[in-house]
């Protein structure tokens, strides 16, 4: 659960905006944009950003940017191209951790790449402190970059292979809240004598929950993350307290710096992406705690005074009923939408649906948590509740 706060605490984003190729990347590459200048040639492009004007780099070139082949291949200005360079965001440890891999040398041959690029101009300032790197297509191993399922260490080793099974959320940037984590465990109920606690839950839940939206093309963002804990089928999941925040940022003891701290994250990235990603959303997912004896529904809260908001708390709220009809018919469904005056509805900028569960006191709604293929449904569900929210055409809330 969340209280809503009015202290909104400004901390520097360039400590938090960062970006996880492997191991706790949610997406996959994203190709360097660029507008030719009025002399520029295929050539001239390709040498100014420290590529080789090789038969097959002006080919990918080429294939990169078929749609914008108009009678001919030349560059036509106003327009952007893309560049078979990939961007990385750096993970804030190095370029080896960045992207996942062992080789050290290849390492060592990305760093110089972009300090040329510093030195020429190209970029702006070195990788370090803008936290984004670029590396030329062909060093990378094609493995690397989708001729072979992705690879996220985040989901553990039984589910870190993802295959992209369609590009339904192609160009969607979707940020994933798990509730509270770190020093704050939130809600907690018993299962006979084991305790059972929100953070851990909701963690587990979203985290399948992105790795669906992967296989769908989304580009996602795990706002809190735990390098001890991927996907878990375990009825009790352990508790830790080794929750961090995007970019290894320590969650806070104090619940108004905690609050402000993942609006921070969320609000620089949408800043980032908002020119370039088709549509922006974000899910916040919690447990309940009321009674022991009041059984509820998944309800949903929306942004007060956002019709797209609105909208996505609805799809969510059709697809889970239209799932309970058809997986225990004649069961009944009671979520509701409502909205509700809470710091990460009401403080950040993207399309936002904050969702509460059921509750962790009581034994039914236990179910819905403690049963791994409930928690895999629940996740399934609530992805093609997206799905559908995304072939509505809903907007951004700002």
């Amino acid at each position: 659960m969340e209280v809503r706060v009015s202290v909104v605490r400004k901390i520097g984003l360039f400590a938090l905006l960062l970006f996880f190729f492997t191991g706790v990347a949610l997406q996959a590459q994203e190709y360097v944009m660029v507008s030719p200048e009025k002399s520029d040639g295929v050539y001239t492009l390709l040498k100014r950003y420290g590529l080789p004007a090789s038969r097959e780099t002006i080919a990918r070139f080429w294939a990169l940017n078929e749609d914008l082949i108009r009678g001919g291949k030349y560059l036509r200005l106003g327009f952007d191209y893309q560049l078979p360079i990939y961007k990385i965001y750096y993970d804030g440890k190095s370029i080896q951790t960045s992207l996942g891999i062992t080789d050290r040398a290849l390492a060592q041959r990305i760093e110089l790449y972009n300090q040329k690029l510093v030195t020429t101009g190209v970029q702006k300032s070195p990788y370090k402190s803008s936290r984004e790197f670029w590396v030329p297509a062909d060093w990378m191993p094609e493995s690397r970059v989708a001729a072979e399922p992705a690879s996220f260490k985040i989901f553990g080793p039984r589910y870190q292979s993802v295959e992209q099974t369609d590009q339904a959320l192609k160009g969607c940037i979707i940020y994933l809240d798990p509730g509270h984590g770190g020093p704050d465990p939130g809600a907690m109920g018993l299962r006979g004598r084991d305790r059972l606690y929100e953070d851990e839950y909701a963690y587990d839940i979203t985290l399948r929950l992105a790795r669906r939206l992967l296989e769908h093309g989304a580009g996602v963002y795990m706002l809190v993350q735990d390098e001890d804990d991927g996907i878990r089928d375990e009825a009790i999941l352990k508790y830790d307290d080794h929750e961090y925040y995007l970019g290894h940022v320590p969650i806070a003891k104090d619940q108004l710096r905690r609050l402000s701290d993942r609006a921070d994250i969320v609000n620089g990235l949408f800043d980032r992406y908002k020119k370039r990603a088709r549509m922006q959303l974000m899910v916040t997912i919690h447990l309940d705690s009321r009674s022991r004896g009041q059984r509820i529904d998944i309800f949903y809260y929306y942004q007060a005074n956002s019709a797209a908001s609105k909208q996505l708390a609805r799809t969510l709220l059709a697809k889970v009923d239209e799932k309970y009809a058809l997986n225990q018919p004649g069961r009944g469904y009671e979520g509701s939408i409502s909205t509700r005056d809470l710091h990460m509805l009401s403080q950040t900028k993207p399309t936002a649906v904050y969702i509460e569960l059921g509750n962790i006191k009581n034994k039914k709604d236990q179910d819905r948590f403690i049963i791994a293929d409930n928690r895999q449904a629940v996740a399934n569900w609530l992805c093609e509740g997206v799905i559908d929210f995304t072939r509505q055409g809903g907007e951004e809330r700002r």
